[in-house]
Order: structure tokens, then sequence, then C-alpha cells
């Protein structure tokens, strides 16, 4: 094997404040039920009651826009797409924009209304319209959540209104919510804080849509949000944001009022982000280092890693405190694939390993013709 050492210096970090981690407590928090994670590997920072069942409200439709995107990724369904609303879309309560039975309406419009008044019509009609009935959406959403590992959540309907059945945690909040991070198919609609839409068979009346999550105004770096409110659950929200490279999720769960839910969400980003900081050493796809290869087209192969290169710890670290080392394999021979593993990173800090990523090739590697291959390795040398 061959070793390649890097040691990072960096430039100096400025400004960079240094306060005292896990500032807040449990009992500082009037929410009922409160978690903070880090959304890159899910590292708990802090949670209050964070495994307790209760009702989500909507914040349920995290889920449903979970399976939105992973559809919208895989080119089933796309924004222009047209659907009609049934009867029983049309007669859901609670927030809606007033679909009409049989009126046609766009993938699109729907989305906005989901993610921005979080109407029960429009989740309801996408549900059909992608799975063909709510009850088959459920059934999608409680495989997923089985998936992802969120081990205390049932649903029993696309919308989260009330049903004493229909439960999760703050802590599966958390990973569902992380797993919509993965997608930016709904960044667009749940970052915008007014639009409207036109409803009805006549499209003769204007919904206009207000975005329930007021953080898109104040709270800097906001990425994703989701409401949530019934007189069981009371109010919720879950959150993300992302300063710099460090990007965190709170979620608030049982809240007497919305105002609450607003000030402690921020509070715990707020700390996490006082707190913590996302070293990234290198992102996904860049090319780190090169190594020779034997028999390929070319002399060199640039090496990459597929998920980003970094560790998560307290802020007051510096980059030049890690160290990063390149153990890559010898005598690599074409043809190598993007799947190929050519060799890891290891990071360190203070002689102890923290982790180790895979390397592969940037893109695929073919095999030089053997013709050509002697008359350049062979003849020229012999030549010279």
């Amino acid at each position: 094997m061959k070793k390649i050492t890097t040691i990072f210096f960096v430039f100096i970090l400025l400004n960079m404040s240094v306060f005292p981690a896990y500032g807040i407590e449990p009992e500082d928090l009037q929410s009922r039920s409160a978690i903070l994670i880090n959304a890159d590997d899910g590292r708990v920072l802090f949670e209050k009651n964070a495994n307790d069942k209760m009702q989500p409200a909507s914040i349920t439709k995290i889920m449903l826009m979970v399976l939105i995107s992973e559809r919208m990724r895989d080119g089933l369904i796309t924004p222009d797409q047209e659907m009609t609303i049934s009867e029983n879309a049309a007669g859901m309560g609670g927030s809606q924009i007033y679909l009409e039975a049989y009126e046609v309406q766009t993938v699109e419009n729907m989305l906005k209304a989901i993610s921005m008044r979080s109407a029960n019509d429009a989740s309801v009609a996408m549900a059909e319209f992608m799975y063909g009935s709510e009850e088959s959406c459920v059934k999608a959403m409680n495989e997923k959540a089985k998936e992802l590992g969120m081990n205390d959540t049932v649903f029993t309907n696309v919308t989260g209104l009330p049903d004493p059945n229909h439960l999760t945690t703050a802590n599966d909040i958390a990973i569902m919510t992380r797993e919509l991070l993965k997608y930016d198919y709904m960044n667009e609609y749940m970052l915008t804080w007014m639009d409207s839409v036109y409803v009805g068979k006549e499209k003769d009346s204007e919904q206009v849509l207000v975005n329930t999550n007021r953080l898109i105004n104040n709270y800097e770096g906001l990425l994703a949000g989701k409401t949530g409110y019934t007189t069981e659950a009371k109010y919720c929200l879950s959150a993300a944001a992302r300063r710099n490279d460090t990007t965190l999720i709170a979620v608030v769960l049982g809240c007497d009022n919305t105002k609450i839910r607003f000030n402690e969400v921020s509070k715990l980003l707020n700390e996490g982000f006082a707190n913590y900081k996302n070293f990234v050493f290198h992102k996904a796809g860049e090319v780190i280092t090169n190594a020779p290869v034997y028999c390929g087209k070319a002399d060199t192969v640039n090496l990459v890693s597929k998920e980003n290169i970094n560790y998560f710890t307290e802020s007051n670290c510096k980059l030049e405190d890690f160290n990063l080392e390149y153990v890559i394999d010898d005598n690599l021979k074409a043809p190598l694939s993007l799947d190929t593993k050519i060799g890891r990173a290891i990071l360190s800090k203070d002689g102890q390993v923290l982790g180790e990523f895979e390397l592969y090739p940037e893109s695929d590697l073919e095999k030089e013709n053997l013709f050509k291959f002697f008359i350049k390795n062979v003849l020229e040398t012999t030549i010279r």
C-alpha cells in the first residue's frame, strides 16, 4: 500500500466565538417534546422527551413530501402533470384551498398548497394521484417509515388530521426531515412566503397562499420547514437550516401557542450553530488526489469520495487540528469503473481515528489496446 499523508493548514478562523455546549436544559423549553440533530450524520445534540409518541398534525405531510420527491426524482411525476380532483379529496376538512370535485389541477399547484398552506384537500389529491387512494399512500408512508428506522411511527392518514392511532415522535420527525433534505424538489415552495393558485372547475377563485412557516422571513439559512396544529397535537414545527457547511434540524411538539414553537426552534438552532461546526475537508465528487494506473488509456486516475469527507464536532476546534491520510492500492490496473474501491481516506485527530472514507475513480478508465500499450511502453522505452 502507498501512503500519502496530508495535514490541512488553513486560514485563521476569524470572529468565531466559543460558547459552552449544551447551554439549553430540557426544563428551559416549554414544548412537550423537542430534539436538535446534525443533519449530516443524525447525531443528537439535544433532546427533551424525544421518544414520546404524540400526534404530529400536519408535520405528517413531510413524509408525503418525501414520497413526492422520490417520484419526482424518478421521473414518475412532473410539475406540469394534471389530475382530476375526487369528491373524497375535495371533501377534506381543516386547512384547505377549497378544491372542487372533478376540477383539474396541476401537480405544481398541489405542491404549493401542501408546502405553503398545508392544505389537506391538496394532500389527499396528491396521494390519490400517486397511489390510487389515500389508503395505498398511507401504506407507502408506513413502509418508508420502517425503511428509515422510524420505529415509533404509525401513520393512518396523509394529512395529520386527529386520530388517536396516528402517532410519531420528535426523533422520528427529525429522521424524516433529514430524508427530505436529500431532495430539492420541494424547496422552492417551502421557502416561498406568498403565492396563489386558482381553483374551481372554471378556475375563477383565487386562493392566496401565505406560508405557515414564518421563519422564512426571519431565520438566516433556513432550508425547509413544516408546521402543524390540531387541538390534540397543539402547535408543532420541524425546521432545517444551514450556515456555511453545518446543517441542523430542530423539532418541537406540543407547544401551547405558535410563538413558542417558532421561538424554541430558533433557540435550538442558534444553540447548535453557536457550539458546533461541520468541518468539510473534501466534498463528494471533488478530486482529492491521483494515482498511477497500469494498462490504462490514461497513465493516472483521479480519486474522489462519494460522500463528503467531513467531521462534526465542537466549534472550538480548528481545521489544522485534524490529520487526513490517503491509503491507495498499489499497482492499479485498468479497466477501472466508477464503483471500484481503490483506496480510502483516514481522518484522525490527536492520534485517534475519527472516520474512514472509501475512494473511487472520478470516471471510468478503459484498458489500453494491447498493441498501443506495447508501442507506448516497450518500443518507446527501448528507443530512448
